[in-house]
């Protein structure tokens, strides 16, 4: 199974590393609105609508300071990777009850069956639990570095 190029999943306009939101709510429709901005949704407001219906079934809050919010949706209509750095934590009722300074949300459209989304979040959550990794993307202060990072994640996956 071949993974996704990175490059075509998110680019520095996909990703803000000073992000001002005080709510989870906040974080996703200023995530959306980037997205939006380069044209991979058809409606913002569906897509948030589609990422609440899944935080509401379960969170997204991965812990350690993350979360990975995600949308399948026929809005989407180009497979889509978006990072949002916070300037303060975000109350997200992540699992292990912390709050979340890092967002990683992903956006796949519905016509991609079921796994794209669960081969990249398979992939995120795989390199999120060593803690060099979270650490390094936590604490990346541009952006060429959280792409990088990225890379060699899926590099790395792809070659072994």
């Amino acid at each position: 199974m071949e993974f996704l190029e990175i490059t075509s999943l998110i680019n520095e306009d996909l990703i803000d590393l000073k992000i001002d939101a005080s709510n989870q709510q906040a974080v996703i429709e200023y995530l959306a609105s980037l997205l939006e901005n380069q044209d991979r949704i058809e409606s913002k407001s569906a897509f948030i609508q589609g990422v609440m219906e899944r935080e509401s079934q379960f969170t997204t809050g991965f812990g350690n300071g993350i979360a990975i919010p995600h949308c399948k949706s026929e809005t989407v209509k180009n497979t889509s990777i978006v990072i949002g750095k916070m300037k303060n934590e975000v109350d997200w009722k992540a699992m292990d009850d912390r709050g979340v300074s890092f967002v990683i949300m992903l956006a796949i459209p519905e016509s991609e069956g079921g796994t794209t989304h669960l081969q990249i979040l398979s992939t995120l959550s795989g390199k999120l639990i060593d803690d060099d990794f979270r650490t390094s993307l936590m604490n990346a202060a541009h952006k060429e570095n959280v792409l990088r990072l990225l890379e060699d994640c899926v590099s790395k996956k792809s070659n072994s």
